[in-house]
C-alpha cells in the first residue's frame, strides 16, 4: 500500500503546508456552495429560535406566577395544598422546551461557522477569493431549495 497519491503527479505529496500545483475544480466549487448554504441556513433560523425561547419562557413564567398567586390565595383562606406547587412544577416543562432549540441553534451555528472558516482559510491559502449570492426558495409544501451565484477569482494574496 502506498498511501494517498496526488491526482496531478501520481506521487506521494511532498509539501509542508500547501501544494504548489493544486487545481481546485468543480468539487471545490460545490463545497463552497454547500458550506455557505449550510451557514446561511443556520443564520436564518435565529429569529425562529429567539421567538421560540421567548414564547415558551413567557408560558413558564406565567405558570410560576399563577402557581404562586394560587398558593397565596389558598393559604390566605386557611388551606394548605400541593396544587400551587404542581402548577409551578408544570412551568419547568415549557422552560425545558424553550432552551432545546437554542442549544441546537448554538451547536449548528458553531459547526457551520467552523466549516466556513476552514473553507475561507483554504481559499486564502491558495489565493482564491469568492463572492456568493444565495437565494433561499421554499415551495408551497415547505421544501427548501437554493439558487447560488458563485464567482471565484484567483488573487495573489496567499499565506
Amino acid at each position: 500500500m502506498t498511501g494517498t497519491l496526488c491526482g496531478l503527479t501520481n506521487k506521494k505529496p511532498d509539501f509542508q503546508n500547501k501544494c504548489g500545483v493544486i487545481k481546485l475544480e468543480s468539487e471545490f466549487e460545490e463545497q463552497i456552495k454547500k458550506t455557505n448554504i449550510e451557514y446561511e441556513a443556520v443564520l436564518k433560523t435565529k429569529t425562529d429560535t429567539i421567538g421560540h425561547i421567548t414564547m415558551y419562557s413567557i408560558i413558564a413564567v406565567a405558570l410560576f406566577i399563577a402557581g404562586f398567586l394560587l398558593g397565596k390565595f389558598i393559604f390566605d383562606k386557611g388551606v394548605i395544598s400541593t396544587v400551587p406547587l404542581i402548577v409551578m412544577g408544570l412551568g419547568l416543562g415549557p422552560l425545558g422546551i424553550a432552551f432545546g432549540p437554542l442549544n441546537k441553534y448554538m451547536t449548528n451555528l458553531k459547526l457551520a461557522k467552523k466549516k466556513k472558516q476552514d473553507l475561507d482559510i483554504l481559499c486564502k491559502m491558495y489565493g482564491y477569493h469568492y463572492d456568493i449570492n444565495i437565494v433561499h426558495n421554499k415551495d408551497s409544501l415547505g421544501n427548501k431549495s437554493y439558487d447560488t451565484d458563485l464567482k471565484i477569482r484567483k488573487t495573489n494574496n496567499t499565506y
